[in-house]
This record gives C-alpha cells, structure tokens and sequence, in this order.
C-alpha cells in the first residue's frame, strides 16, 4: 500500500513572507486610518494599498481581483468590512485628482461588491448616503449610482432571504416587486427604509434562533406568502 503525503495546507503552500504580511496585514490598515485622521491622504492610500495587497498575495492574486468570495462569509464578515471601508477612503481619495477618476470608479465599484448582501451593507449605505448629502464628491453621480446599486438595486431582500432561502419563488417575487416600486419616490423611500430596518431584525433573529424560529413559522412566512399574492394582483 503506497502511503499519500497529507495535503498542504493553504498556509503551507505559501512563502513564510507572505504568512508574515499576512499576520501583521492590520498594522498597514491601523497606519492608514490614522493617516486619514491626519489629513495625510496620500500616505493613507499608501497604507491602504499596502493591505489590501498583502490579502491579494495571500489569495494568490492581485488586489484589482480581490472577491468577497475569497473569504468565508461567516467567520471572516471582519474582515469583509474592514475591506469595504478600506475601498470606500480609497474611493474618496482618488476622487480628489480628477487624472485618478478611473481608480475612483474601481474602488466605488469594489466597495459595492463587499457590501451588497452582507450584514453591514445598510449601515456602508448610511454612511454612502450621508456623504453625498455633504457634496464633497467630485464626482458625485458616481457616487449616487454606487449609493443606488448598494440600497436598491442589490438582490438581497433580508427578511425573505432568511426566511425561505435566495432563490425560492416568494424572494423571488417580492425582489421583482421591489424593481418596480423604486421607480416611484413612495417606493423608493420605502425601500430605503427596509434596507435600514430589515438587516437589524435579522440579526436580531438569529441571536435568538428558538423564539425566530416561532415567529418565522407563524407569522413572517405566511405575511410574506400573502404579500406575494396581493403583489401579484397590483
């Protein structure tokens, strides 16, 4: 019987620098916040290029294709925040240079893509919305359109989603009733109201999985099939 080398693991498949950089990756982020409150801006997107390549190696990629699917969504949710918001100052930063509105574009454009369906994702919308109300954006129809992909055109729809699961009819239903209401301002107003509200009561939910587990049982689920109906009707 030939004896089979266990296989490595991902940690041992990589060079001990790269494992190094990896284990002190927050150093780079914590030097770049505090840059950033410094107004040092330039050294702050040093420092933010510097962690979000240390991740890019580790993955064995670059950092353009850094992907939320790269991490675990449960025990790495940290960590995808810390990503988003590292694109979310970087995004802000290049938009300062008008030559650097292209990097801008991809930052918004990844910080839509590690915020869209995760916990946090209404509270990067808040924070989204909340600057363009300032107007400090060059280009702020960028920033609008980000803001528009991340609390209303996302595919997420929480409660439902926790409820019956991504693709199962009622989400289903109740995602393409959401693609027409929002071309209204009712629609859209209340559509910004549940991305706020609906990420809270989920996670509300799963503190307390024997009591949600009642409630979705005997009320969320049936609430939810009879919305279904009546949108059917409209």
């Amino acid at each position: 019987m030939v004896n089979k080398t266990p296989e490595e693991t991902p940690e041992e498949k990589r060079p001990e620098s790269i494992l190094k950089a990896y284990r002190e990756r927050l150093k780079s982020l914590k030097q770049a916040r505090d840059y950033v409150a410094k107004g040092d801006i330039p050294k702050a997107v040093e420092r933010y290029s510097m962690y979000l390549n240390i991740l890019a190696n580790y993955f064995k990629t670059t950092e353009d294709k850094l992907s939320p699917s790269l991490f675990d969504a449960e025990k790495e949710i940290s960590e995808l925040l810390l990503i988003s918001h590292s694109y979310w100052d970087l995004a802000k930063a290049y938009d300062r240079s008008p030559n650097l509105q292209s990097e801008s574009l991809r930052c918004l454009d990844q910080f839509v893509k590690f915020s869209t369906g995760y916990k946090y994702q209404h509270i990067n919308a808040q924070m989204m919305k909340k600057f363009i109300k300032r107007k400090q954006a060059h280009n702020l129809k960028a920033f609008q359109n980000a803001y528009q992909r991340i609390q209303v055109d996302s595919k997420g729809c929480f409660i439902a989603t926790y409820s019956f699961g991504t693709d199962h009819p009622v989400t289903n239903e109740l995602r393409e009733f959401k693609t027409k209401i929002v071309k209204t301002k009712i629609g859209y107003a209340f559509t910004e109201y549940y991305y706020t509200l609906s990420p809270l009561l989920v996670d509300k939910f799963e503190q307390y999985p024997k009591t949600s587990n009642f409630i979705n049982t005997l009320i969320i689920r049936p609430l939810l099939k009879f919305i279904t109906k009546v949108v059917k009707i409209i």
